[in-house]
């Protein structure tokens, strides 16, 4: 019995040895596996100024101020009737758009200088005729008033408020009051914003008949458009020539009117995105303008878009298209050359075409007002997208503690920050659209880059159990060695009190 005792019993030298090497694990584990797990699994997440993004949002619409100087011709006598007037817009333009207090204003002044430029500056001149009328120079911001000799002052008032609140800045005021107002947008025509667009003019000729057209002479057009869109964003122009551009759908010969007519049915699957090479890998947004020439000009028809006075439609968010017919036939494999004088009503029809693309008011006709229109719209827009994205990154950040947020987020950020608050305070203080327009710009491209940036968005989806999964074939065995030391060593403690216990 004693023998089969002290065969069973184990040496204190080695109980004490595997307690040592379990303390040692333990201590292993502690002081170095710990921290290098803890390292090696943590992602890290940069601090966000969520601060002062969420102090800017709640200020953001307070701190604009759209303040627009209109020059009134008058007389030294007369004077009296600016200020009168104002007064009266005031009122009638706060009543009915409440949100616009503080934020919209148009500011009348005399015109005490020779030197405005109405090219640049909204200037009202009055003249004296039989009747009221008014005239919109359709290549300036000059504004001519005709009134009666004997109307009086309240009567020319109330004339001259109706022209500026209900036909020159009437889409301005009711599109930023909709903003103002949160109201979503409910035009799908309007492309995308971005700093640069690539505009592509295709010739795309049904059959394999040799075409040629003076595309570089009609595109001249668009030049003077494009340098005073040129703080909007840039333009990048290029053509192309496409033959055998089969349609997807036959389109019929109405006996009727003698023509091949495409129904409005038909329109949307008029492009054959399939087989027209109509793809760019820019990573710039395109804008096409296509004009089609079918192969019914060669059998003397023409091709006719049902009810379109000028033969062409608009596809939202990617172009124009504009069937051309040429008034032939023509013997088979002549030279047809589309001349800048016939191209010149299909230009006229992209050009009316890229205003909608880009969210032009479609009044005034006078393009300068309406770009004017167009660069306070899109500033407010930049701004305001710039900071839904930022306020979208932090709830983001906040829901979901595991995402990682690099140090790039944050410079992405604070720079979006930066550009919001330096084009409110150009705007605020010289009312420069332009350099306003560039700078919001630039915050909602770095708005973008800060909720895609790649870091961040690769570790969107990494929950913890992956990170268990990762190391759980090195935590097994350690766990188990650990525990099972433990258990050993409890089981040898309370062995060790039985025997003290029975010897006593």
């Amino acid at each position: 019995m004693a023998t089969q005792q002290a065969l069973t019993t184990e040496p204190k030298s080695i109980r004490f040895i595997r307690r040592l090497i379990v303390f040692i694990v333990v201590i292993f584990v502690g002081l170095l596996g710990y921290p290098l797990f803890s390292t090696t699994t943590t992602i890290y997440r940069a601090d966000l100024p969520i601060s002062e993004v969420n102090e800017l949002a709640t200020i953001f619409q307070d701190k604009i101020h759209f303040k627009i100087p209109v020059y009134i011709d008058v007389s030294n006598s007369l004077e009296y009737f600016i200020p009168s007037c104002q007064e009266m817009i005031d009122d009638e333009l706060y009543g009915k758009y409440p949100n616009l207090k503080d934020t919209w204003q148009i500011d009348l002044k005399r015109k005490v200088k020779e030197t405005i430029d109405t090219e640049k500056d909204y200037v009202i001149r009055m003249n004296v005729a039989e009747s009221f009328s008014y005239f919109i120079s359709p290549f300036s911001k000059e504004i001519n008033l005709s009134i009666t000799r004997e109307a009086h002052t309240k009567t020319v008032e109330t004339f001259l408020k109706k022209v500026l609140l209900e036909h020159v800045f009437q889409e301005e005021i009711e599109q930023l009051d909709s903003l103002l107002s949160s109201k979503k947008e409910t035009s799908q025509v309007v492309m995308p914003y971005s700093s640069n667009y690539n505009v592509v003019f295709s010739l795309l000729v049904e059959n394999g008949q040799t075409l040629n057209w003076d595309i570089e002479e009609s595109t001249k057009l668009f030049r003077p458009l494009f340098e005073k869109l040129q703080h909007f964003s840039n333009f990048s122009i290029s053509s192309q020539i496409q033959y055998y551009s089969k349609l997807t759908k036959e389109v019929k010969y109405d006996q009727g009117r003698d023509a091949y007519v495409l129904k409005d049915s038909e329109l949307s699957t008029f492009i054959n995105f399939g087989d027209w090479n109509l793809v760019t890998h820019d990573i710039k947004p395109t804008i096409n303008f296509l004009v089609y020439f079918p192969d019914s000009n060669y059998k003397g028809k023409p091709f006719l878009i049902e009810n379109s006075d000028t033969n062409s439609f608009l596809v939202p968010q990617w172009g124009g298209v504009s069937i051309f017919n040429k008034g032939l036939p023509v013997l088979s494999g002549a030279q047809v050359t589309l001349t800048d004088d016939e191209l010149l009503p299909v230009m006229e029809i992209f050009a009316s075409q890229l205003f909608q693309l880009l969210g032009l008011p479609s009044t005034p006709k006078s393009p300068s007002i309406r770009i004017d229109t167009l660069s306070r719209i899109t500033f407010f827009k930049n701004s305001k997208k710039a900071l839904e994205n930022l306020l979208s990154l932090i709830k983001l950040t906040q829901s979901l503690n595991e995402i990682s947020i690099p140090e790039n987020t944050k410079e992405y950020v604070l720079e979006t920050i930066s550009y919001i608050n330096r084009s409110l305070t150009v705007l605020d203080d010289h009312q420069d659209y332009p350099q306003a327009i560039e700078l919001s710009s630039k915050a909602l491209e770095n708005s973008d880059k800060a909720f895609f940036e790649k870091e961040m968005v690769q570790q969107a989806y990494f929950p913890s159990e992956h990170k268990l999964a990762v190391l759980l074939p090195l935590l097994g065995p350690v766990t188990s060695i650990i525990t099972l030391g433990f258990l050993k060593m409890l089981v040898d403690l309370k062995t060790d009190r039985r025997n003290k216990l029975k010897t006593e």
